[in-house]
């Protein structure tokens, strides 16, 4: 479903989620409208909520690695990611997903926010979770960088919702005479 950035911030119901959102959209909006850069993502304002977040970088096509992951995305992937490749992390059909998810947030670019279900392979079941999903510059000026925010269950400590998608279009300014981005339509 596409959704209005501006719907964003109401659209949230998990603490890790609302401060991930929260910080950036004041970013965003304090620098008139543009996509934060990954410098400017502040530690201290994720506070609790650190463990939950991981950062993926796009080095060329379709390689993403890991940046940084949290004590809760490892738990998720039942060992340490960071510095790996989605590729090496997510096994077929998931990877061919989350590649197209990420595409789909950087060229589009979006923020994102869905539910999946998967094995847990550090708690031998099946577990449904929901992870927001925000792009971010490099220091060339692309936009490089996907941080994400992952919770598998909700505070009252029932079950997240399983399968959905809601993709927030991110307006960006534009510079005086320059032609709107094309974009490629994701594929999923």
């Amino acid at each position: 479903m596409l959704c209005d950035l501006a719907n964003l911030s109401t659209d949230l119901h998990q603490p890790a989620h609302m401060a991930l959102a929260e910080h950036w959209l004041d970013l965003f909006y304090g620098e008139s409208r543009q996509i934060p850069g990954l410098q400017a993502i502040d530690p201290i304002r994720l506070g609790r909520h650190l463990p939950d977040i991981c950062i993926l970088d796009h080095e060329d096509g379709d390689v993403f690695r890991f940046r940084l992951a949290g004590e809760t995305v490892i738990e998720l992937y039942g060992r340490d990611v960071r510095r790996l490749r989605l590729d090496e992390v997510a096994p077929q059909p998931s990877f061919d997903r989350y590649r197209a998810l990420a595409h789909m947030i950087l060229e589009r670019p979006a923020g994102l926010l869905h539910g999946l279900s998967g094995m847990i392979a550090a708690w031998n079941y099946s577990v449904a979770f929901e992870r927001l999903s925000l792009p971010l510059l490099g220091r060339d000026g692309r936009i490089r960088h996907i941080i994400s925010a992952t919770v598998a269950r909700r505070q009252d400590d029932d079950r997240v919702t399983a399968e959905y998608q809601h993709i927030y279009a991110i307006p960006l300014r534009r510079s005086a005479g320059e032609a709107p981005a094309q974009h490629r339509p994701p594929a999923y």
